[in-house]
């Protein structure tokens, strides 16, 4: 690894061989298949959007046989591209999990952080914005007419696969966000978290 660029080296599920090489660096993400023979994916970091990532069950016949781990990065032409690390029967479980994290880890620190700034920025500007389908304004947070919460209301759980939104004086009034199925949920539970944070302090 270097300044310019890091890397992470997926092995295959049977071999020590490369499977998959995702390289980050500052003008985009490059996802290579060294066992094919497939041109190796460029996705350009100004064309980047957003992402989401999950683990899911491989079922057969009668069990649970093992388990995917994927991350899903969009363009902004509306393209995804799929990064699956699937594990069965235990076979390289621990390793798939720990470099999921990892290319996580890269993609929220080469483009998303940014993204979290942007959004900060216009936060402390009092801009109006929508993030992933929360409406964010001077007074505070909504996601339609009926259920808007001033910020001084807003309470923030965290779970593995997704956090919820709500009012601290009445939890019925909520909103969940899943990592696995919307778009920029992290960045969204980050921005929140740390608005939250803040107001906590000036009380």
């Amino acid at each position: 690894m270097n300044n310019d660029a890091e890397f992470i080296e997926i092995p295959a599920l049977l071999s020590n061989k490369v499977s998959k090489k995702i390289t980050f660096k500052p003008d985009g993400v490059i996802i290579e298949k060294p066992l094919s023979r497939a041109a190796a994916n460029i996705i350009k970091a100004e064309n980047i959007t957003g992402f989401r990532y999950g683990v899911s069950w491989i079922n057969g016949y009668t069990f649970t046989i093992g388990r995917q781990y994927f991350i899903d990065i969009l363009d902004d032409q509306q393209k995804v591209t799929c990064i699956k690390l699937g594990s069965y029967y235990g076979i390289r479980k621990k390793i798939y999990g720990e470099l999921w994290s990892e290319t996580i880890h890269q993609l929220w620190c080469n483009y998303f952080v940014n993204q979290y700034n942007y959004y900060y920025d216009l936060y402390n500007i009092h801009q109006t914005f929508e993030l992933c389908g929360i409406r964010f304004h001077f007074e505070g947070i909504g996601w339609d007419v009926q259920n808007t919460l001033k910020w001084d209301e807003i309470a923030i759980s965290s779970y593995y696969s997704y956090f919820m939104i709500y009012n601290s004086n009445n939890k019925k009034q909520n909103k969940s966000r899943s990592f696995a199925n919307d778009w920029n949920a992290v960045v969204l539970q980050a921005l929140l978290k740390k608005i939250v944070e803040e107001r906590k302090v000036l009380q």
